[in-house]
């Protein structure tokens, strides 16, 4: 492809214009329209306007078949525009064809002198004032790409039982149109120009769509319905399109709407849930997030209701469709903690945990009371005393009993490894602990090394349960399965019930 040179005219004074002048004006304004035509819309017929140059198969009459070819525009490979202004007939004589075979109905470019200008007396003065951009409409057995030319439709002919062809049929299915019928698969179409997106709505829509994902991710983790799974499918799916398929603003509303019917069934089937798991006591939807949410879904539904295509109503459905993911995630994934408040949680532990400002993910649990658990994670004791498993049922200071299995030993050293680690990450070890004998601290070892201290204070011997930890700073963990060790001397006496193991993710 050759790059053409355009030079724009330019006049001055004593300048002489003369025929050959001025077309070429014409001719710079008619080739830098095709070079747009050809970047921004392709080639192919453009959708939306008038007929776009649809084919209908007419019924015969005399024996002809006649093709009707609607009103419309195209753009031919070059860029060209190719105009049909009324409707064409084509007459299609299969007699010409030798069957069977495929024949293509194509549109090409054509111009056409008009509107003499006739000057009797100075005939060097006279001629057509006007090209008319029109179209060459045809019945071709090859598509012959040097000729430009832009399909229209095709028909696979066929006279099967010898009697000819009496009639092309007009097509009732796409994806297989059958012989003698009108076939519009091979059609291509330009691109319609749309209200355009910012950059800066493209990035935040981005950004909604993997939020949407991260927290349906983390609720699934927590709560296994299918809606939640859905909503984290349609989110991935949505970003997806956002980043690969040049999305208008047009189209954004196609992407915004199905989350409303998802945020409704989620909802709705959290309810359910808790409705068929009374005994569980998941008290989801009296939290005041979830209301929050509800209201937030109902609003959603408003505006989806109400749309005209306005920025300020797409601000609004986005945001109330990230109120609803942030109920969401109150509701069932975080828990936003201090460090008195760790000690406390009597409630089962969150998959996400917001404290110090940061967002904590929940990445392993060692749980004493599975046989699993204890091998996966390597758990052993070193010149320890008096090793013993028991199962008990403690409150914490809110008075919630809560169930847990316990290992309890004297001296030594306690050892396990931890699972699915990142390494690298600030991570939150979280340790349950029967406080009955309080009042000590317990060296944290990390790879055989110490590291951090566990302070175990006061003593509790009504609500004894209580939740200590640790954190390790960024770079500290440098191993996928890195080995904690608990050891307070000789003599001492320690415990530990299930440990939680969150990372900065």
């Amino acid at each position: 492809m050759t790059m053409d040179v355009y030079k724009r005219a330019n006049f001055f004074p004593g300048l002489q214009v003369g025929p050959a002048y001025w077309n070429s004006i014409e001719d710079y304004h008619f080739r830098k329209e095709s070079l747009y035509n050809m970047l921004f819309h392709g080639a192919g017929i453009v959708p939306g306007f008038l007929d776009s140059l649809h084919v209908q198969a007419e019924k015969t009459k005399g024996g002809l078949i006649t093709l009707l070819v609607g009103r419309g525009l195209a753009f031919d490979s070059l860029g060209r525009p190719v105009f049909v202004y009324e409707p064409q007939a084509i007459v299609l004589d299969p007699k010409k064809f030798k069957l069977p075979s495929t024949v293509y109905v194509t549109i090409s470019y054509k111009e056409r002198m008009e509107d003499f200008y006739q000057n009797k007396e100075n005939p060097d003065m006279q001629g057509y004032m006007n090209k008319l951009e029109t179209a060459k409409i045809g019945i071709v057995q090859e598509l012959v790409p040097s000729e430009y030319s832009i399909e229209l439709a095709r028909i696979s002919l066929s006279d099967g039982d010898g009697k000819g062809i009496s009639e092309i049929k007009n097509n009732n299915d796409f994806g297989d149109p059958g012989i003698n019928t009108l076939d519009f698969r091979f059609v291509p179409w330009a691109v319609h120009v749309k209200k355009g997106m910012s950059e800066y709505l493209r990035v935040f829509m981005t950004d909604m769509l993997e939020y949407t994902r991260s927290v349906a991710n983390s609720c699934y983790e927590v709560l296994q319905i299918g809606s939640i799974r859905n909503l984290q499918t349609v989110a991935m799916t949505g970003k997806m399109i956002m980043e690969t398929a040049g999305v208008f603003y047009d189209d954004l509303i196609h992407i915004i709407s199905p989350f409303f019917d998802l945020d409704h069934q989620v909802l709705f089937e959290i309810a359910e849930y808790e409705r068929e798991h009374e005994k569980q006591g998941k008290l989801y939807t009296v939290k005041e997030a979830y209301e929050r949410a509800r209201n937030a879904m109902y609003q959603f539904g408003d505006y989806i209701k109400s749309y005209s295509g306005s920025y300020e109503e797409t601000d609004k459905m986005l945001k109330a469709h990230k109120t609803v993911m942030d109920g969401l995630r109150e509701v069932l994934v975080e828990k936003e903690v201090s460090s008195d408040d760790i000690k406390y949680i009597s409630y089962a532990m969150p998959h996400v945990l917001l404290f110090g400002e940061s967002r904590y993910t929940l990445v392993d649990t060692v749980n004493m009371a599975s046989a699993e658990s204890l091998e996966t994670h390597r758990v052993k004791f070193d010149e320890s005393l008096h090793p013993s498993t028991s199962n008990e049922v403690f409150s914490y200071p809110d008075g919630e009993l809560v169930h847990d299995t316990v290992k309890r030993w004297i001296g030594g050293t306690m050892k396990l490894v931890l699972k699915n680690i990142v390494r690298g990450r600030k991570t939150l070890l979280i340790r349950r602990t029967d406080i009955h004998q309080g009042n000590y601290s317990v060296d944290v070892l990390l790879n055989g090394k110490k590291t951090k201290t566990l302070v175990v204070e006061g003593i509790d011997t009504k609500n004894r349960w209580r939740n200590l930890f640790v954190v390790f700073e960024e770079g500290e963990l440098n191993d996928y399965t890195p080995e904690i060790g608990f050891t307070m001397g000789e003599k001492g006496r320690d415990n530990t019930g299930t440990i939680w193991v969150y990372q900065l993710l």
